[in-house]
């Protein structure tokens, strides 16, 4: 009786400590996630800020504006599950981030938007679509109400601002080439902006580096 006892006990033991691993490693990847989002508005935020004192149009102050609430709200998930969101992640000035990815995709973002209002416009779609496929990606994790419901909101802003991104360009007689969407996720997105066959590969040689979320 004692062994089935202690066998017991044993068994129990050994699940806890599973449960608490897998805990561990849900909480270090949601910790991952947040600040990696976080870190994205940021970019997203200081790119239409310094756009909006090159190029004379309101769109970048507006999309600015959505991306300190966007960050805001990222940071109340993160306060949530106790993540702590380093201080620096606002206090540091445009253009420097703790990835190093972002720093590099602002730095090449910035600089293709420097050309023309035109250039400006599908350096912001770059970015758009990126950020659409990393919430999609957080949306496949295990998630609570809060982080499925504040990634769902950033991923409509994300799609909405593709998609004037898009029009936008249309309407100047160019186009755009998606870099991570394939050809009938974008023709879906953009159904109801313009034909099917009316958008047009840019640069058909141009390779674009695909930044993993993780």
């Amino acid at each position: 009786m004692k062994k089935i006892l202690a066998l017991s006990i044993l068994v129990i033991a050994t699940l806890v400590i599973r449960a608490q691993s897998r805990i561990g490693i849900e909480i270090t990847s949601k910790e991952n996630i947040v600040l990696y989002l976080i870190e994205q508005e940021k970019l997203a935020r200081d790119l239409y800020g310094v756009l909006d004192t090159i190029w004379v149009t309101d769109v970048f102050n507006r999309i600015t504006n959505e991306e300190l609430q966007h960050m805001d709200r990222l940071s109340a998930v993160a306060a949530e599950f106790m993540i702590d969101v380093p201080n620096h992640f606002n206090e540091y000035k445009p253009g420097q981030f703790v990835n190093a990815d972002l720093r590099t995709l602002y730095l090449d973002l910035l600089a293709d938007a420097n050309f023309s209002l035109e250039d400006a416009y599908r350096a912001c779609a770059n970015l758009e679509e990126r950020k659409i496929m990393n919430l999609r990606t957080a949306l496949k994790e295990p998630n609570f109400d809060l982080e499925t419901a504040t990634y769902k909101t950033l991923l409509i802003g994300a799609e909405d601002n593709l998609k004037f991104f898009i029009r936008a360009l249309v309407e100047m007689n160019s186009g755009y080439m998606p870099i991570l969407m394939s050809e009938s996720e974008f023709e879906f997105l953009t159904r109801n902006i313009l034909p099917n066959d009316n958008w047009q590969v840019t640069n058909p040689n141009e390779k674009s580096r695909k930044i993993g979320l993780f």
